[in-house]
């Protein structure tokens, strides 16, 4: 039996259409909090007449959702880390089903708040969950392949979801959103319960691991980077409507198109990734990723206004951001091995709350400088994740070096 196991891993995956639909079930699963996480920006004016609240009240959604889900996904592999992944998989389907569901029928603002809350504990348990099964279906060489296979979902919600989403939302109602949603999730879930065929449990997660994935020099500095290297983008794309239409001078009309193009960047950023990762190795190509994210901010920041130029380094900015988050996944697995699921949560979690952060600098930097402050600002954040990178590459460095002595030491 081990020796078959081996040789069905041995195959590239293309030839294993049960692995291809794995990930591509592992793919649907994160497309539902992806979409969900941000389906409300285009839902504000129906949703705030609904519960008689302000747009920005219904803003904060977008907060709460971020808010738990960073603190929920490390709590939630210390609490339940030693379940098998693939029923935690299945049970944070179901909870983001019975969240949808709940904001959906939600009689007031405030449980509209608590189903958001539901909702984000399921998020919370799918993604770093899903990243963790596929790289564990798949041999070491496809990891990254692999890994962005299952982020794919959240690349496409960000293309397409949101979008659809605004579109049922005006179209039907914003009830409607979440009803689809809490359906979508169910039929994910159906799915993934037929072909993800992993039962095994991670590690049990003890809390001081927790501590010791943030203490420990190589891992904490590296899930740093996810949380700058978010920040960065989201100063500038949290206001990317108002920087084209009063900075480029773009027609209003304009800003949903340049947001598609911006997507489709990130898809071809995504399938780089796949095809690159496992060739140019992780190291190289986030370094890609970093250096060509600052690039494109600095040249965001020095463009005439030009909506035509600010769209092309829009995509160029999606497509190297998207490079990033495949080998970063995969270079985590790599220095903590013993604990991934684990520093595959933190990772999803600083990606959330670099999210909250970026929103929340790149506003203050609006209100107190101006426009012409976000790409600075970007740039900037994205001079510290290069900073954050390369001190995590030098203390992995170092703990290979001491691990290599202590083996020396034992054999003599």
């Amino acid at each position: 039996m081990r020796r078959r196991t081996k040789s069905a891993l041995a195959q590239p995956l293309a030839s294993r259409p049960s692995v291809r639909l794995g990930l591509l079930s592992l793919s649907a699963a994160y497309f539902i909090p992806g979409t969900g996480s941000l389906a409300v920006i285009g839902l504000l004016e129906p949703m705030a007449g609904e519960f008689q609240v302000s747009k920005a009240n219904i803003a904060e959604l977008v907060g709460v959702f971020a808010l738990t889900f960073a603190l929920a996904a490390p709590a939630l592999q210390v609490v339940l880390g030693a379940m098998p992944r693939r029923s935690l998989l299945l049970l944070g389907l179901a909870l983001l089903a019975m969240g949808s569901l709940g904001t959906a029928l939600a009689p007031s603002f405030g449980w509209a708040i608590a189903a958001r809350v539901v909702m984000a504990l399921g998020a919370a348990a799918v993604g770093p969950t899903a990243s963790a099964l596929g790289a564990g279906i798949v041999p070491p060489a496809e990891q990254a392949k692999a890994l962005a296979t299952v982020f794919a979902g959240m690349t496409i919600a960000t293309v397409l979801g949101v979008p659809l989403a605004t579109w049922i939302g005006h179209t039907l109602s914003w009830q409607a959103v979440f009803t689809v949603l809490a359906g979508l999730a169910v039929v994910i879930g159906m799915g993934a319960a037929r072909f993800i065929t992993d039962r095994s449990a991670g590690p049990r997660v003890a809390v001081r691991s927790l501590a010791q994935v943030l203490t420990h020099a190589a891992t904490g500095r590296g899930v740093a980077v996810t949380l700058l290297q978010m920040a960065a983008q989201f100063a500038t794309y949290a206001l990317i409507a108002v920087v084209l239409t009063e900075r480029f001078h773009s027609p209003a009309s304009w800003v949903s198109p340049a947001l598609l193009f911006f997507g489709v960047g990130g898809i071809a950023g995504n399938v780089l990734a796949a095809r690159l990762g496992d060739r140019l190795g992780t190291e190289r190509l986030l370094w890609a990723s970093i250096a060509g994210l600052f690039l494109a901010f600095v040249a965001l920041a020095a463009a005439p206004a030009s909506t035509a130029l600010a769209t092309s380094v829009m995509v160029i900015w999606a497509l190297v951001a998207m490079l990033f988050q495949a080998p970063q996944q995969k270079r985590l697995i790599g220095l903590a091995p013993q604990w991934r699921g684990l520093v595959l949560a933190m990772n999803a979690s600083a990606l959330y709350l670099g999210m909250s952060l970026g929103t929340v600098a790149g506003t203050q930097a609006y209100r107190a400088w101006g426009l012409d402050s976000l790409a600075v600002l970007s740039a900037t954040i994205t001079v510290l994740a290069g900073i954050a990178q390369w001190l995590s590459q030098r203390s992995a460095t170092a703990q290979s070096a001491n691990l290599a002595q202590a083996r020396n030491a034992t054999s003599i």
